[in-house]
């Protein structure tokens, strides 16, 4: 049986649900390695998958606001068709108040 029909169908309990949901739904004809592979080819499912939060973390020191930042640079060149020709996304964070803050840029200049 497939698994889009069933994850598709608002009609179904197990739609847009989970890999336990679509597993209980089809009546356990598909593994829940294939279903957990289906699953993260969709978009829908990756971009509100509930985020892994207790994880054990270095302590840093930081003697006040503004004094520490973390810094990246995301890479949107794939999509800068749709961001008004912006190509990347810097992001920065103060570590002391865990303010942060995201500015785009069409190059790396």
């Amino acid at each position: 049986m497939s698994i889009e029909p069933v994850y598709k169908n608002p009609e179904n309990p197990a739609s847009f649900g989970g890999v336990n949901a679509l597993y209980r739904a089809l009546d356990n004809r598909v593994k829940t390695k294939d279903i957990k592979q289906w699953l993260e080819t969709k978009e829908s499912y990756t971009l509100h998958k509930p985020a892994r939060r207790r994880f054990k973390r270095n302590r840093v020191l930081v003697g006040g606001i503004e004094e520490q930042f973390q810094a990246d640079l995301l890479d949107l060149q794939s999509l800068s068709q749709y961001n008004n020709g912006y190509k990347y996304l810097l992001t920065c964070i103060d570590v002391f108040s865990k303010y942060a803050w995201a500015i785009p840029l069409r190059d790396k200049e």
